[in-house]
């Protein structure tokens, strides 16, 4: 039996595994993270250990599981000792499970926790990943760094979340996928921009000094963006991108991005 894409039923079924781990991974990264802002915005240097427990109880599980199957990845992955949770009770035969730990013990958790996830995240998805040229791995590696030095200068979530999806989606070879995503943030930010046609919307930028007036490459490189994003939005149902077309859109998306940053009111 064949899919599409090519690969055997027992291939299919290893790549849904993959894909339901992944899901409880993202979802768990979530939770600890919401979780660490909740200790970090805690006064009464304590927090619930149940709660913290919980998602260290997830994690084991998930680490396990990685183990078992992908080794190569599992090991990776920080073990975390339970034992913080429990107060030692020399007359039971269980320990009793603590009420609060230290929010410094609950930091160090909780990032371990996230970092684990990040690690698994990232090896699942490579198992997942069609082949993609080196060169353009790299080019998509260097755009994620830039993506979070753009996040620490306050770049709005919403925009890095979706080019933090769109890389994402390039690097499994969904170049489709990854298209459209870059694809609505440019038309995001290009609707924002003052001006009615794209050749104004450009001239705009220039007049407000984020655009260099020499720099014609540059304006050029925005103007045939928009353009290109239009198509993939609604235009063109017939085109499928290549990986070139991809890097254009994604490089411009990144080029608006930056603008967008320059002028706070977009």
């Amino acid at each position: 039996m064949k899919f599409v894409g090519g690969g055997s039923y027992e291939d299919a079924k290893k790549r849904v595994k993959i894909q339901a781990i992944l899901a409880k991974v993202r979802s768990l990264k979530s939770l600890a993270e919401s979780t660490l802002e909740d200790v970090k915005s805690s006064e009464l240097g304590t927090f619930k250990a149940k709660r913290v427990k919980n998602l260290v109880d997830r994690y084991t599980e998930i680490r396990n599981w990685a183990l078992g199957y992908f080794h190569e990845i599992g090991e990776h992955l920080p073990q975390i000792d339970s034992s913080i949770f429990y107060i030692k009770t020399p007359y039971r035969k269980t320990n009793e499970l603590r009420y609060s730990i230290s929010t410094e013990d609950a930091e160090v958790i909780l990032q371990n926790i996230i970092m684990g996830c990040e690690v698994a995240e990232q090896g699942l998805q490579a198992l997942l990943r069609p082949s993609v040229e080196p060169s353009v791995l790299d080019k998509l590696n260097s755009l994620r760094s830039e993506l979070e030095k753009l996040e620490e200068r306050g770049l709005d979530q919403s925009i890095v979340k979706n080019l933090r999806e769109a890389i994402a989606e390039a690097e499994q070879g969904h170049y489709l996928a990854s298209a459209m995503v870059s694809s609505r943030v440019i038309s995001y930010i290009v609707d924002k921009i003052s001006g009615s046609k794209d050749e104004d919307k450009v001239k705009y930028l220039v007049k407000r000094g984020v655009v260099p007036k020499d720099r014609k490459d540059v304006q050029k490189q925005i103007l045939t963006s928009m353009r290109l994003s239009r198509n993939f939005l609604s235009h063109r149902v017939d085109l499928f991108p290549d990986a070139s077309e991809v890097l254009m859109l994604l490089g411009g998306a990144f080029n608006l991005a930056r603008l967008k940053l320059s002028i706070r009111e977009l």
